[in-house]
């Protein structure tokens, strides 16, 4: 693997979506795979492509329709509409500066942070002879057709710029594994961590089917270059029963405003299986103000399986003398509800969902009574999906704050957060956050917040990039490493930060960080704004 700032290679096809074009000006497309992470940057770069990222709505070609977004999932809320999708499609035809293409399209599957490395490091053709159809560096289920799709929903962004959101598409392109040739090349891959930080093992179970366990190592990286211009923070969050309480009565106190490292590892190694084994804590989980032996304390742990990046992160940087719990998640839609046992005997089922996207952690926690799971979705978790008010679980920091409040909420780890006084989706942070106004963003740049990673953009090396597609992703790659741009994405800029405003960095995903040589933001760190609870 090579590293880089924007100089790129990469190869791509280039491509029409059908039924989408309304002009007679070729399309380029940007095929990318892999975090989930990366999806609401996804959502909201491009337009940015568009047209000057600060100035007004772009200018449409002739008789085109505002920007679109195509995804599988159903609408999220306002601030993170790509929140319940796992694949999206965007298409902007517009006469922009930002890149001097006149139709792009940009497609994103986010099944983990390995296909991010492995679609990209892989030839296109076998060997590659030019010829024969490469599946490993193809794209999965990416939505093709939008007469699939519900009515579409039309929003303005943060700089009053329109979009249209179709939600709920069902029909997606070719399997390159039954079909290569009639599948994508994946030109760009997104990784929450590098190669060298995958080394897990997680749960079997794909949807309804065992396929145990599942084993992803290291990742081979010889054929890409490596861009990771932002940093990207994860949060962990518990149920709503999940509360501090008096010792000695069980009487609930209030929300958990913070864990240990250590009580993280305890938690996802499984050496606690009960809420009241850590002292102070416990599940009032029948709701009547006091923890006792009505309260099922069985701990529910939702997290994600081996091959993502999230998990890997979550590894790397919060579970350093553990090892995450690999036990079995349930075996179809009927066990999506993981058994709890009773209040007085631990549960002998399954407690670990590992979730093929962060929304299945998402649902793990707060439930989903009726999901949008096309038919022909690769990795189902079909059916109803309750909640479970005394789960734990970890997730990038833009979807914990999608968590209803009256499910689960965020807390911070050692005293660290991804983003303080955050009030997004009707969350109540604590009255004494209050002190970061200004400032929310302090735990993550000086390094409080320890579960976070540079998130990694990687291009193909051999073959080279055709010149429309290289000209799309160095403008893309361009827009993720400003500043500006981060800031003023309405929905990842309350979370992610630029490197060049961190005043940490970290040569390894695992750490450890140091201060960055110049240290002219260290003194703002060690005031009281970083030292609440």
């Amino acid at each position: 693997m090579k590293s880089m700032k924007t100089s790129l290679a990469i190869v791509a096809g280039l491509a029409s979506i059908a039924g989408m074009a309304v002009s007679a000006h070729a399309q380029t497309a940007l095929n990318i795979a892999g975090a989930s992470a990366a999806k609401p940057f996804v959502e909201e770069t491009p337009i940015t492509l568009c047209d000057n990222p600060t100035g007004p709505a772009p200018t449409q070609v002739g008789g085109a329709v505002a920007p679109r977004i195509y995804m599988d999932g159903s609408l999220g809320p306002a601030g993170n509409r790509l929140a319940n999708a796992k694949f999206i499609t965007w298409v902007c035809e517009a006469t922009n500066a930002n890149v001097g293409l006149p139709s792009i399209v940009v497609r994103y599957q986010s099944t983990g942070s390995s296909d991010g490395i492995d679609k990209p490091n892989a030839f296109p053709t076998v060997n590659n002879d030019g010829v024969t159809p490469n599946p490993v560096a193809r794209q999965v289920f990416v939505l093709e057709n939008p007469a699939s799709c519900g009515a579409p929903t039309t929003d303005l962004d943060a700089l009053g710029r329109t979009r249209q959101f179709f939600p709920s598409c069902t029909q997606f392109s070719a399997n390159p594994t039954t079909n290569p040739a009639g599948a994508l090349v994946v030109n760009l891959g997104v990784s929450d961590v590098a190669a060298s930080s995958f080394g897990q093992t997680s749960a079997g179970w794909n949807g309804g089917t065992l396929q145990g366990p599942i084993v992803v190592g290291p990742r081979a990286d010889g054929n890409i270059t490596s861009s990771r211009p932002v940093v990207v923070p994860f949060s962990i969050v518990v149920g709503s029963a999940v509360k501090v309480i008096n010792p000695g009565t069980g009487s609930v106190i209030g929300p958990v405003r913070n864990l240990t490292q250590l009580q993280v590892e305890a938690l996802f190694s499984r050496n606690v299986t009960r809420w009241t084994q850590l002292n102070g804590l416990g599940a009032d989980t029948n709701g009547d103000g006091i923890v006792n032996g009505g309260d099922n304390q069985t701990v529910i742990l939702c997290t994600r399986r081996a091959g993502s990046g999230t998990k890997a992160a979550f590894d790397q940087t919060l579970m350093k003398d553990a090892n995450e719990h690999t036990g079995q998640s349930p075996v179809n839609s009927g066990t999506f509800n993981l058994t709890l046992g009773t209040p007085a005997t631990p549960t002998a089922g399954p407690t670990t969902l590992s979730g093929i996207s962060n929304n299945d952690v998402r649902d793990c926690v707060q439930g989903n009574p009726s999901p949008t799971i096309p038919s022909n979705d690769p990795f189902p978790f079909p059916g109803a999906r309750p909640a479970h008010p005394s789960a734990v679980a970890y997730m990038e920091a833009e979807q914990a704050a999608t968590v209803s409040p009256a499910a689960g909420y965020v807390v911070a780890v050692d005293g660290g957060k991804a983003r303080r006084n955050d009030t997004f989706n009707g969350h109540v942070p604590p009255a004494a956050e209050a002190v970061y106004a200004g400032n929310e963003k302090e735990n993550l740049r000086c390094g409080k917040a320890q579960y976070w990673v540079f998130e990694s953009f990687n291009t193909r090396n051999v073959p080279p990039a055709p010149a429309a597609e290289q000209q799309l992703i160095t403008a893309f790659l361009t827009q993720a490493e400003s500043p500006n741009i981060i800031n003023n994405l309405p929905n990842v800029g309350r979370y992610w930060v630029s490197p060049q405003e961190m005043h940490v960095t970290k040569t390894q995903d695992k750490g450890p960080m140091n201060w960055k040589a110049n240290v002219s933001g260290v003194p703002a760190c060690l005031t009281a704004v970083n030292d609440q609870p």
